[in-house]
């Protein structure tokens, strides 16, 4: 097995060198790209446009991770001890990081193609204020808001509308070109289906971010 791992890496790397040409131009320079999705952040253009391909399998890729994390822990025994240690002044700081982050998150998805953001990053930022609370609070009064908001029911409906959009995406691009060209530069309404994109991406890397680490803490104990 190593002998093929080392030959098939090897035959790999033969083909990206003999493809590689440094002196090549640009196929499709960035501001090209800008300028034909109409979306000033480039990053976003991107990787929700010119690359949707890889976002649609980074979003696999990360349901496989969360779900690969549950079946491991799943063996383990769950914490029982209902002694978390909370002081005052952290509960307060945490409850105000967790409400900032929903209000980042809302910021970072919304406006994500026209200044620095998009679905990962908001993702990342709402579910750090939501362990951190659990953490340092009450990782229970956390855990209840899974179930009373059905983030699990939303988790997976977002994985189906992101492959429903990409899909339109990918096989209507002129439609979504025009789409994108409506709205004046930089407008919040400027990125067609691409803020929408955001939102859900958002919510699925949230509540898998969510997921795992609830999983971890409720086997392990919270600090």
């Amino acid at each position: 097995m190593k002998i093929a791992g080392i030959i098939a890496v090897t035959i790999i790397f033969v083909i990206v060198m003999l493809s590689f040409d440094p002196s090549g131009s640009i196929p499709r320079p960035i501001e090209q790209i800008v300028e034909r999705v109409n979306v000033p952040n480039a990053v976003t253009s991107v990787y929700l446009e010119t690359r949707l391909y890889d976002t649609i399998f980074e979003i696999i890729v990360f349901t496989i991770t969360a779900l690969g994390v549950a079946a491991l822990l799943a063996s383990l025994p769950v914490n029982i001890d209902e002694g978390q240690q909370v002081f005052g002044t952290v509960t307060v700081y945490s409850g105000g990081l967790a409400a900032l982050s929903i209000t980042l998150f809302l910021y970072v998805v919304i406006n994500g193609h026209i200044t620095p953001g998009g679905g990962f990053v908001g993702g990342v930022v709402l579910a750090t204020g939501v362990i951190t609370y659990g953490l340092t609070s009450s990782f229970k009064k956390a855990s209840l808001h899974y179930d009373m908001l059905k983030i699990g029911m939303f988790e997976k409906i977002s994985l189906v509308l992101i492959f429903a959009f990409s899909t339109l995406i990918i096989l209507l691009p002129e439609t979504h070109s025009q789409l994108l060209s409506e709205a004046g530069f930089g407008s919040t309404f400027s990125g067609g289906l691409i803020p929408i994109l955001n939102i859900l991406i958002g919510i699925k890397v949230y509540a898998g971010a969510w997921k795992m680490s609830s999983e971890f803490i409720s086997r392990r104990g919270t600090l």
